[in-house]
């Protein structure tokens, strides 16, 4: 019975080790697969959130404008901050001619010209860079200026992230081991580095293949291994092992206590199967489909976290990726809804251009030949046109599309001229002082801007004044020295005029202060700021080469100082002409706008100062009447954008018939008249809408004496 009874035990255990040991590898070739395919959708999750990242930074003003300069020096300094507000560690910038205009890497032991060499091999949108010891995971994006046809390559840019042991194990696999591997050599791995030449051996004996588990044997420890590719120019391998001796480690124990308690280590390993099962292949199956939920598009399912192991950790990664990734994509919406709001005010002001035109430019036809009953009227119509045109300025700054018309002026007169407004706007309750200093000399400014820094900052000034208080506005001459340039980057020392705003509101504390330029950030309660009134300000600041400082106590109060630079007083203002100075003349006028009010207008006010004049409603239609005149054109007047041809394609084809013919273009969008502008040749105006028949008139006397002393100095070379 004892011989019976111990050749049975012994077949059990034989056969439940052996049962045993197919079950532990199949449970680790499950759990390599899931962590697998978890890696690799976490990873493509990632490298889709930094090229995102990457490109966001790539299409920044700022980027462009840096990278216009080609100037290394320039290039390194001014992107320094972003390696450490991008969350990066690795940010490289290469012009369009290979050369490496910066570099900034939280390590110090990386070749820069390893990593030029990496950069001149890598063509694609993503790469894995090894340098220096240090295996990164890079987005290239190229950076461009300009839009559609128009865009000019301006270089690219490497943004990378360092994968270090610690993060790839706390981010996916635990206790698990892993490797990062490229053409047989080891580059990163949890393994102890005295056996990654053991499993370089492994591999050249046993080759993997796709999607199979082999077992290898490194060091003196059986593994199973399983592996994903990672694309890139320079693509690599990553390795998730699981030690199969670990796993069975419990087997030889079974060996010596089964002889006597055979059914209890079958209980004790089926509850050692089932306990793995339930800890770590659940969980990953739960984020695998999670992972794939996220690829979809669903950020709102859940996954639920148990306990505090290493795959609950896990778990908490993945909802804060995914929380990050949701906040990223409501931002993008948010800056998309507020662009198309952009886009809708500048086409509205568009078209309001040619409204206040007309009722302009009919107001001074009407006063021609006023009554003295009527007169009074008429100009109060015409100053209703003025308030619109004024508006419409607003609604072009807001949508970014204004022309800049920059002039010699007085800050003092600007500002005395807005104080009379200011003292409306503000209220009752508010005091308004004003110092303006006698001293000061002049400032190369757009005044409807100037106006409109003056606006925010007394807009913000009441909000911060609710029971009353008081607002200053003062002037004063000043030096900014080399001593104060060496600690703002963006002052040229030299002489300024200083325009300080100053309230004795509820004031700052220093971490709003350091937020207050930046768009969106409002300290206002929801539906009453916007987040754009002090970025705007500080933009136009700087387009003004200008510099402005903020200084602000909690419960004493707020000023921006506004530095410009300063003007010799003896340069010359800009002329001033009276009313009902438009100069007269003779001549063909070709007229091309596609507005026909606007058309008509300004037909009948040039025919009145002595032109004959043709008229058209498109380019198409302009080239038709050309023809069919068959006399001689002095000059062409058209809109730059119209329907079926536009302006400039217009000018090409008339003169090519019509030789000596003066061009003035009209234009109401910045966009266009930039872009425009590069192409109408240096003998032509451009004109900003709206304008006034005086101004129109002034140009065309302009534009005809340009075409004549061309003519004359073309002739006399000729002769000569």
């Amino acid at each position: 019975m004892l011989a019976v009874v111990f050749l049975l035990t012994a077949a059990m255990l034989l056969l439940v080790q052996a049962r045993m040991r197919r079950h532990v590898r199949e449970d680790l070739v499950s759990t390599l697969r899931a962590e697998s395919a978890v890696y690799n959708e976490i990873e493509k999750a990632r490298r889709e959130q930094a090229q995102q990242s990457a490109e966001m930074i790539a299409d920044q003003p700022s980027m462009k404008a840096l990278m216009s300069t080609n100037d290394r020096l320039t290039v390194e300094d001014g992107t320094e901050s972003i390696l450490r507000t991008s969350h990066a560690d690795l940010l490289i910038l290469e012009s369009i001619s290979g050369d490496l205009l910066a570099f900034h890497s939280t390590s110090a032991d990386v070749d820069v010209s390893t990593l030029k060499h990496l950069m001149q091999g890598s063509g694609g949108e993503e790469d894995w860079w090894y340098a220096g010891g240090h295996l990164y995971d890079v987005s290239l994006v190229p950076i461009v200026a300009g839009v559609n046809a128009n865009q000019r390559a301006l270089g690219r840019m490497a943004l990378g992230r360092e994968i270090s042991s610690k993060s790839t194990l706390d981010a996916a696999f635990g206790k698990a081991a892993f490797v990062f591997d490229r053409d047989g050599v080891v580059l990163l791995s949890s393994l102890p580095p005295g056996v990654w030449g053991d499993f370089e051996l492994a591999l050249k004996q046993k080759p993997a293949k796709a999607d199979s588990i082999p077992e290898v044997e490194i060091g003196s420890e059986r593994y199973l291994t399983h592996f994903v590719e990672l694309p890139g120019d320079h693509p690599v391998r990553f390795y998730s092992l699981q030690s199969y001796d670990q796993a069975t480690v419990f087997l030889g124990l079974l060996n010596r206590l089964l002889l006597i308690l055979g059914a209890l280590a079958v209980v004790a390993g089926a509850f050692v199967a089932f306990f793995i099962s339930r800890q770590v292949t659940r969980p990953l199956e739960r984020l695998v489909y999670g992972t794939r939920q996220l690829e979809k598009g669903d950020f709102e399912f859940n996954i639920p976290i148990q306990g505090n192991d290493e795959v609950a950790d896990l778990t908490r990664s993945f909802e804060d990726m995914r929380t990050s990734l949701r906040q990223s994509r409501e931002g993008l919406l948010r800056s998309a809804r507020l662009e198309a709001v952009g886009r809708l005010a500048g086409g509205v002001a568009h078209d309001f251009n040619n409204l206040v035109m007309i009722i302009k430019g009919y107001s001074d036809l009407l006063l021609d030949n006023a009554t003295p009953e009527a007169r009074p009227h008429l100009e109060e119509i015409k100053r209703a046109g003025d308030r619109a045109s004024g508006l419409t300025r607003q609604l072009l700054a807001f949508s970014r599309k204004q022309v800049l018309e920059p002039q010699v002026l007085d800050p003092n007169q600007t500002l005395k001229n807005m104080a009379k407004m200011l003292r409306v706007l503000i209220g009752e309750d508010i005091e308004l002082v004003t110092s303006f200093s006698d001293e000061i000399g002049r400032v190369l400014a757009d005044p409807g801007q100037l106006e409109q820094v003056l606006m925010n900052l007394a807009v913000n000034a009441r909000d911060a004044m609710p029971n009353g208080g008081k607002l200053i506005i003062e002037t004063q001459a000043c030096y900014l020295d080399a001593f104060y340039a060496a600690s703002h980057n963006e002052v040229t020392p030299g002489p300024f005029v200083m325009a300080a705003v100053t309230d004795t509101g509820c004031g700052m504390t220093q971490d709003i202060l350091a937020q207050i330029f930046e768009p969106f950030f409002t300290t206002k309660e929801a539906g009453r700021g916007t987040g754009l009134g002090l970025a705007t300000v500080y933009g136009i600041v700087k387009q003004s080469k200008g510099h402005i400082a903020v200084y602000s106590e909690p419960g004493v109060g707020t000023t921006f100082k506004i530095y410009l630079p300063s003007i010799d007083k003896s340069a010359p203002l800009a002329p001033v002409r009276q009313a009902g100075t438009a100069p007269r003349g003779s001549g063909t006028i070709l007229l091309v706008e596609d507005e026909a009010p606007l058309r008509v207008l300004a037909a009948e006010s040039l025919k009145r100062l002595g032109y004959t004049v043709l008229q058209a409603g498109n380019g198409l239609e302009a080239q038709a009447v050309a023809d069919q005149h068959g006399g001689r054109l002095d000059i062409v007047v058209t809109d730059i954008v119209m329907p079926r041809m536009g302006g400039v394609e217009l000018v090409e084809n008339l003169k090519q018939k019509h030789v000596g013919l003066a061009v003035i273009f009209m234009s109401g969008y910045t966009e266009v008249a930039a872009f425009e502008n590069a192409n109408i040749g240096s003998d032509s105006i451009l004109l900003n809408k709206p304008f006034s028949t005086e101004t129109l008139a002034h140009k065309i006397a302009e534009a005809l004496q340009r075409t004549n002393a061309g003519q004359k100095a073309l002739a006399a070379g000729s002769a000569g």
